[in-house]
């Protein structure tokens, strides 16, 4: 019998919600996103709303945190739900689920999508996913098979990076796979205190001093693609500034900045990018700047 995103979608609710997994989920929860941590918190832009963090809890919760009896709450979950006509399909499939970081190859409208590791194909069924990614984008997720040869499911949390991953690294993608709890602390962008000042993100006064400040970074790193003129900066953001798309805001900046071996590699860039972002007046906004913005609100 194979399993259906219904099916996921059952166990994902169950272990959100039952009593019997109360305290299992409140001290995973501490551990996930690292809560006796006194540094402070600068999540990504989009990965820090309460809906963002649930969803990426729950992925890992499920698959990846090992209750004290030692088996995990998505098996505990099987076990609860199902009866054994349909038990060890599911039970099998549960545990089969692994974390990765893929390639998407291809892109079937509003069907699914073909992720790519290394040699490995995954044919995901899932329509948001479709209308969400293009190909070569880079998908982080939780995968389930559904027992049907070379089909997948996503479970709770997929990200999609905002990287493209060259030919050399997909040809080597195996050794840059990602520890769920790694990604999350990498989102959550935490500075030691002494260091908070020296790494805080820069927030310019004019659009024509980030531009400058990106400039001077990009030419001195041999950047050559993000040194433009401030107006082709301010068309770029103008034009994923409808719908707040900071994806793909950051999808275009990680391809003009070129090949980055790593995430962490690519970081500076992106904050250089996204205080550009916030210098840049908002015409629906009165030509206010989201940084002008914010202190209003403040």
């Amino acid at each position: 019998m194979a399993v259906t995103a219904a099916r996921l979608e059952d166990l994902a609710a169950w272990c959100e919600t039952t009593p019997d997994l109360e305290e299992d989920r409140q001290v995973a929860w501490r551990r996930f996103f690292a809560e006796d941590d006194p540094r402070p918190v600068r999540y990504w832009p989009g990965a820090g709303d309460r809906t963002s963090r649930l969803c990426r809890f729950l992925g890992w919760f499920m698959f990846s945190y090992e209750l004290p009896q030692g088996d995990r709450p998505a098996a505990r979950a099987v076990r609860a739900l199902y009866g054994s006509d349909a038990r060890d399909d599911v039970m099998r499939a549960v545990r089969a689920a692994r974390y990765a970081l893929c390639v998407v190859t291809s892109v079937l409208p509003s069907r699914a999508v073909v992720l790519e590791l290394e040699e490995e194909r995954f044919e995901v069924r899932d329509r948001r996913l479709s209308r969400a990614l293009n190909a070569n984008a880079s998908l982080c997720a939780y995968l389930v098979p559904t027992g049907r040869r070379g089909q997948w499911l996503v479970g709770p949390g997929w990200l999609e990076w905002p990287i493209r991953i060259g030919p050399n690294m997909r040809q080597n993608l195996r050794r840059l796979q990602p520890d769920p709890l790694d990604v999350e602390r990498l989102l959550q962008s935490r500075a030691a205190a002494e260091d908070e000042r020296r790494s805080r993100p820069p927030q310019d006064t004019s659009l024509e001093d980030a531009v400058a400040r990106m400039t001077a970074a990009a030419e001195a790193a041999g950047r050559s693609r993000l040194v433009m003129a401030a107006s082709d900066w301010q068309a770029l953001v103008l034009a994923h500034l409808e719908g707040l798309d900071a994806i793909g805001f950051n999808e275009k900046v990680a391809e003009l900045a070129g090949p980055s071996d790593s995430v962490e590699d690519l970081d500076p860039w992106l904050q250089l990018a996204m205080n550009i972002r916030n210098a840049t007046p908002q015409p629906d906004r009165g030509g206010k700047t989201a940084y002008e913005l914010a202190r209003q609100g403040s």
